[in-house]
């Protein structure tokens, strides 16, 4: 929106009463200025970094631009719904990986489980569209139980989200990077870096905002869609024509194949069960992301959340059904995936295996978005509610929560390292987190339903409740069969969050009760505070100059007078006749502003003018302010921070943290 009042702003060195216009700054009123544009950059290394900066992340968006951000249904199900529909990959991988531990003929099973699995996701579906309709602002599972079961629960479910949505990161792109190495297994060495090159990649894209990670990701998302239902297509008629093709398993899976089918067991049953239900994790992103989608929002959240669930049902089962007919078996060494064999098998290594492989790595690695759209607006609600620090709720350039996104791509690369981008060894730690979130956003739904009530509310309750149930017993199944296969390590990290953020919030509500005042007593504290304090000025000097004299006119700006009673300039040497020598030029200044030397043997100059301050609180009691006025040189090139101004530096970091010591910096602007 243009500017059409006067611009205020005047060009130094400009005539008495002219107004020369500065592009970007203007006051709308009598003590309010719109300012839409930054500071032209000094130096080449300013421009270049301004023009990556803008070549990398785009131009910066106006806040009132955030509702032309949103997205449709199809963006939607790129950017929400990706992490769900792509967990078709590698949940029905996960769950045969352990249904092959009693043998090749133990993989005919995966169609039941399967049946279970998507059960589940049918009523949990179902409970989360009462969410979004009781929710129209947007609610996961924090918001839900913060509000219906208190802010203990509120916070376990955020913390159990928080690692969700981590690990919804690592795995996505270690899926990617190994359907990357199906198609290619030479480059199976090297999935650490792969993977980290993609985690780069996808930040970046998020940093640009949310509807231009939408743009770039619908895409894949839609091809991979349109590709597996394909070869689904293609297996079931096969199968309905005469029998399905002959299947080559990999060569690692050979082990397997060998062995004899053992009785499957109800402990085998039910960790494949919760191996395969790591792919519903995915399906809370919808009702947490409401504000993401354009007007109507509650209406498209709904409606996206049921073609999501649809279309993640119809691919997961069908995945299952035909690897369980084909006999396929998890390669042990997760080189090729599961959904990779079984299309090969169906339709060779041909054009259509070519496009669905690469539409599967996209989408693999592009699922991450869901994590990389929902961490951060978490961050974000904490930070609001004082659980975290303000700067997670701030908004970058592009209206992305940039903070949010940077933290979860650090903590996504960490756990890549760490487990070597291994499927198999980031999914145990996955499900807990979803399942207890799962948990307490349904069981907040149920309480939500009695406080409110209102028309249908006990058919609502009903399937909040029902929805409650199921994810409860899931979620014992899922730490009895998964805690010694890594999910010991989210038990033991879970509790450790919690704590912090409630010492957080703590901590705010103490500074908060402290600081605040009530406007009729503002005028009375301020000028008792500034009659009850005595203050003193020190001016660290390394010789006498005009970049310490400007120092010296500047503080006598602030003190008055100058008199001896207020301001000392400080010299700290390690050389008793340079010291006074600097004494005596010092005192033919005559500047009114005495100077005191110390010296220090040990040629520890920050920590002698500390131990200064010492003796002057020590002398003249705890009520004294220090002012250390640091003398330093403007950098007008790129490399002048490096060889100048290094105490001042020291200084302004000791001082940081000292009671009654304030730290002010009088910059010398000298042309070089």
């Amino acid at each position: 929106m243009p500017c059409y009042s006067r611009v205020v702003a005047r060009v130094e060195g400009e005539a008495e009463g002219g107004r020369t216009p500065i592009p970007g700054v203007c006051e709308l009123a009598p003590g309010f200025y719109s300012v839409r544009s930054e500071p032209e950059p000094h130096g080449p290394i300013g421009r270049t970094w301004l023009a990556l900066r803008g070549l990398l992340l785009g131009a910066p968006l106006p806040s009132q631009l955030e509702r032309t951000e949103r997205l449709g249904l199809l963006a939607a199900l790129a950017i929400l719904g990706a992490d769900s529909i792509a967990s078709s990959v590698y949940g029905p991988e996960e769950m045969m990986r352990v249904l092959g531990e009693a043998g090749p003929g133990a993989v005919a099973l995966a169609l039941p489980v399967g049946i279970c699995i998507v059960a589940l996701l049918a009523v949990l579906a179902i409970s989360y569209q009462q969410t979004i309709s009781a929710y129209p602002n947007g609610a996961g599972g924090y918001i839900v139980a913060n509000d219906n079961l208190g802010p203990l629960l509120g916070i376990v479910a955020a913390s159990a989200l928080l690692i969700d949505y981590t690990l919804d990161v690592a795995v996505s792109i270690a899926t990617g990077v190994q359907s990357i190495t199906s198609a290619i297994p030479v480059l199976a060495p090297g999935r650490v870096w792969l993977a980290l090159v993609a985690l780069c990649i996808i930040t970046l894209a998020n940093l640009r905002g949310i509807r231009a990670a939408g743009a770039l990701f619908s895409l894949p998302v839609h091809v991979y869609i349109l590709a597996t239902l394909g070869v689904l297509v293609v297996g079931a008629f096969d199968m309905a024509s005469g029998g399905l093709p002959a299947y080559t398993p990999p060569e690692s899976a050979q082990a397997v194949l060998a062995q004899p089918t053992e009785a499957v067991g109800l402990l085998l049953l039910l960790r494949a069960f919760s191996s395969g239900a790591v792919a519903l994790t995915g399906i809370e992103a919808i009702s947490n992301g409401v504000p993401y989608f354009k007007t109507p929002e509650t209406s498209n959240a709904r409606r996206t959340l049921v073609v999501m669930a649809v279309v993640f049902g119809t691919l997961f089962l069908g995945i299952a059904f035909l690897a369980g007919q084909l006999g396929v078996v998890a390669d042990p060494s997760e080189v090729e995936t599961v959904l990779s064999q079984v299309t090969r098998t169906l339709v060779g290594r041909g054009p259509i295996y070519v496009v669905a492989q690469a539409s599967a790595v996209l989408l693999l690695i592009l699922a991450a978005d869901t994590g990389f759209a929902d961490f951060p607006r978490l961050l974000a609600l904490l930070a609001q509610d004082g659980y975290l620090p303000g700067a997670f709720a701030a908004r970058g350039l592009r209206l992305s929560f940039s903070n949010g996104i940077v933290l979860i791509a650090v903590i996504s690369a960490v756990l890549l390292i760490a487990f070597q981008s291994s499927v198999a060894g980031l999914v145990p730690l996955f499900t807990v987190g979803a399942f207890l979130t799962f948990t307490c956003s349904q069981a907040g739904m149920v309480r939500h339903w009695m406080r409110k009530r209102g028309p249908g509310w006990h058919w609502r309750m009903g399937v909040n409740a029902v929805g409650a149930i199921t994810t409860t017993v899931v979620l014992g199944v899922v730490l009895i069969s998964k805690f010694l296969y890594g999910a010991w390590i989210v038990v033991l990290v879970l509790p450790v969050m919690v704590l912090t953020l409630r010492a957080v919030r703590e901590h705010h509500q103490r500074l908060q009760s402290r600081v605040q005042i009530r406007a009729s007593e503002a005028a009375t504290w301020v000028d008792g505070v500034w009659r009850s304090t005595r203050r003193i000025a020190i001016i660290p000097v390394e010789r006498a100059d005009r970049i310490a004299l400007n120092a010296v006119a500047f503080t006598r700006t602030l003190m008055g007078d100058g008199t001896s009673a207020e301001t000392y300039a400080v010299h700290v040497t390690d050389d008793h006749q340079a010291g006074v020598k600097l004494l005596s030029e010092w005192n033919a200044l005559h500047v009114g502003v005495p100077m005191v030397v110390l010296e220090s043997p040990y040629r520890e100059t920050a920590e002698a003018l500390l131990r200064y301050i010492d003796v002057l609180q020590a002398e003249q009691g705890p009520d004294l302010t220090v002012m250390v006025v640091l003398p330093e040189t403007l950098p007008t090139r790129w490399w002048h921070p490096l060889l100048r101004n290094y105490l001042a530096w020291r200084l302004k970091w000791a001082l940081l943290f000292r009671p009654g010591a304030s730290v002010l910096s009088v910059p010398f602007y000298v042309r070089d």
